[in-house]
């Protein structure tokens, strides 16, 4: 085939890229790596292309939209069939599932997050006030390691690991479970009995060491100030349960709305302190 008749029926390297809306690069690096070679190379070195050859960049394009690595592509394109091409679509499908799921559950993961934290942006330092609680889902570790800091840190990260190695991962920071019969007569020091991570009721069945909380009703403090006056605030919700009747359950619960990934410090901090409540029946 003489070169005129070349440049009339077939597309250079340029034309062929603008019929398929990419840069040249693209197709030298097709040729590159044996995916989409020209159709014809003439005597001056140029690449000539055919109209044939775009139903073979359409395949490419659609298998790289399906996530197929260029090199499974071109091992396709060598044997391409009707059954392995059915075949190659389920394949895919089961992937792009896969990648649906995960980020779908990354989306809910964030809209918690965002709901949590508004909630702390929002949270009133010091005012009392009744909650609803819904049935609820928790990872739960014992904890015997007293006030030392050392021995909560120790026991944080082993709770974490635990999680972890049981591929939980929670919007919810790590909370702990306060003993409600504490006095709380320190400034500052008082005593987890256990920590947890909340999960979300998707993910409730996914190991067997989820305790499910039923639906309660809880009086809740919180403290937009950090850990300092936390002892006092237990003091207030106690006085308060009392005073208006209240029966309440065996622990409070310490909730991190706003923790180091929001603010500098421990003082940034912002706990909700709540603890189960029912009216005493005299």
């Amino acid at each position: 085939m003489n070169e005129e008749k070349i440049s009339k029926e077939m597309f250079t390297t340029g034309e062929f890229a603008k019929l398929c809306n990419v840069k040249k690069q693209t197709l030298f690096h097709y040729d590159h790596i044996g995916i989409l070679k020209p159709d014809i190379i003439g005597s001056n070195g140029y690449r000539y292309y055919s109209y044939l050859q775009l139903d073979t960049f359409n395949t490419i394009s659609m298998l790289k939209e399906l996530d197929m690595p260029l090199s499974d592509i071109k091992n396709y394109l060598n044997k391409r069939n009707p059954d392995d091409f059915l075949k190659l679509l389920h394949r895919q499908r089961k992937i792009v599932d896969e990648k649906l799921s995960e980020i779908l559950w990354l989306k809910s993961f964030i809209d918690r997050r965002i709901q949590i934290t508004t909630e702390g942006i929002t949270a009133i330092h010091n005012k009392i006030y009744i909650e609803e609680r819904p049935e609820e889902y928790y990872i739960i570790t014992e904890y015997k390691g007293g006030t030392e800091e050392r021995n909560i840190y120790e026991a944080i990260a082993a709770h974490l690991s635990f999680c972890h190695e049981n591929q939980i991962y929670s919007p919810y920071a790590i909370g702990a479970l306060v003993p409600s019969d504490d006095d709380f007569s320190g400034e500052s020091d008082y005593n987890y009995s256990h920590f947890y991570t909340r999960i979300e009721p998707v993910d409730a069945d996914i190991n067997d060491s989820v305790t499910v909380i039923p639906a309660r009703k809880c009086a809740v403090i919180c403290s937009t100030k950090g850990y300092d006056d936390v002892p006092t605030l237990y003091r207030r919700l106690l006085n308060y349960t009392r005073e208006n009747g209240y029966e309440i359950g065996s622990h409070f619960f310490e909730d991190i709305l706003l923790d180091n990934m929001s603010g500098f410090s421990y003082d940034d901090h912002t706990l909700k302190l709540s603890i189960p409540v029912k009216k005493s029946i005299k």
